[in-house]
């Protein structure tokens, strides 16, 4: 196999790169990204002719789609309001594609190509991350197991377990967390789509140890825009919360409500600049540090329905800890597993569905949650019922 990794210079396209470099089968990962000196040392360090450097604009479709031709699978990395630009090319390619997810609009709009991929004769899975990724296979296993489902509740949190170097670290992309907390979050009530205001629902919630006790808000997600249709058993209510370090949502609070993610233009010197481009040009700009920061990462599927005449409530945990031997968060880890797991099934055909699909209709749910556990990856999907049940 050979594996296209767009967006390789990312931190999570990192994880999916070297767990790609570890996988038996795969002959060659091609590691591209804008800034090629960055691809450079990338690929220097992981000291192997098998990751292939590579610069590309993935704006640039028709370039991008003749740099695809050489590859197997396309996973990408890149943000998400990139989305469409790759999958066009994958498609006019005529390669297997695969993203971390589209921030529910993104994701409606990439349904829209479902067609053109099934003619293309390719699967474009939509959001195989850890969430949306691994949280839409859990809940589409706890569907199996219900006749019908009133409530879904989906939930995120983490722990720092080692703190790293004293600045500020986004989790991820922070042109994302800034989209998470300004737009409206999409949510299920009473059997249909509504928009609500940012920073509502403030929820606390107790999620496994060295979690624990957290804090979040409804949050903009792509599992509302294919769970509720997908799980197909009368759901009425579903919602997304994340909970970040406490710390981490007081400062990006702090940021939007002075004004500092905001998308309407101010004048600076005479010229019009954008809050949001300014804030996220500058945390991109922090020197990476050394030490970085290891948490463990939770993603919670909460299931409320009914089997048999009798009131059912399923709930499924997915831990992910730091890698041992990458020394890498939990975080980053369970988010960067999934697409190398999901590329190499689909290029080995274990994936067969066509078109443009959530992780929901086209992954196998046990030999994926195996996988996520297996190699020292550190991934563990545990089924609660009456009582705990391991299922990697």
């Amino acid at each position: 196999m050979r594996i296209l990794v767009l967006g390789g210079a990312g931190a999570m396209a990192q994880v999916t790169i070297r767990d790609l470099l570890e996988s038996p089968g795969v002959e060659k990962v091609g590691v591209a990204d804008l800034d090629f000196s960055k691809v450079q040392r990338v690929t220097k360090a992981l000291k192997t002719d098998r990751a292939v450097p590579l610069q590309t604009d993935v704006r640039q479709t028709d370039e991008l789609a003749k740099l695809m031709k050489n590859w197997d699978v396309a996973v990408n990395s890149t943000w998400y309001q990139l989305n469409l630009f790759v999958m066009k090319a994958a498609i006019q390619a005529g390669i297997h594609y695969l993203d971390l997810g589209g921030l529910y609009h993104m994701t409606l709009k990439q349904l829209k190509l479902d067609r053109q991929a099934k003619d293309a004769g390719i699967t474009c899975i939509l959001g195989i991350g850890s969430t949306p990724g691994t949280m839409n296979v859990m809940a589409a296993y706890g569907a199996t197991k219900l006749a019908r489902i009133q409530t879904a509740k989906l939930r995120s949190g983490s722990a720092t377990v080692k703190p790293g170097a004293d600045v500020f670290q986004s989790p991820y992309s922070i042109r994302t967390v800034l989209d998470e907390f300004t737009m409206p979050p999409i949510v299920l009530r009473k059997g249909k789509l509504r928009k609500l205001p940012p920073l509502s629902g403030k929820e606390r919630f107790v999620l496994p140890e060295p979690v624990g006790e957290v804090e979040g808000y409804y949050t903009i997600h792509s599992e509302l825009a294919t769970l509720p249709f997908t799980l197909d058993k009368g759901v009425q209510e579903m919602d997304f919360i994340v909970a970040y370090p406490l710390e981490f949502t007081k400062s990006i609070t702090m940021l939007v409500k002075m004004g500092l993610a905001s998308r309407d233009p101010v004048k600076v010197r005479d010229k019009d600049v954008l809050p949001y481009d300014v804030l996220a040009t500058v945390v991109d700009s922090i020197p990476k540090p050394h030490e970085v920061e290891l948490d463990v990462d939770v993603q919670r599927v909460e299931l409320h329905g009914e089997k048999n005449g009798r009131s059912v409530k399923l709930r499924y945990d997915a831990i992910s800890v730091p890698h041992k031997r990458w020394k890498i968060g939990g975080g980053t880890v369970g988010t960067g597993v999934p697409p190398s797991i999901a590329a190499q099934w689909l290029g080995k055909g274990k994936i067969n569905v066509r078109g443009a699909i959530p992780p929901e209709q086209c992954v196998d749910p046990l030999p994926f949650f195996r996988e996520l556990n297996a190699r020292d990856r550190g991934i563990k999907v545990l089924e609660y019922v009456e009582q705990a049940k391991n299922l990697s």
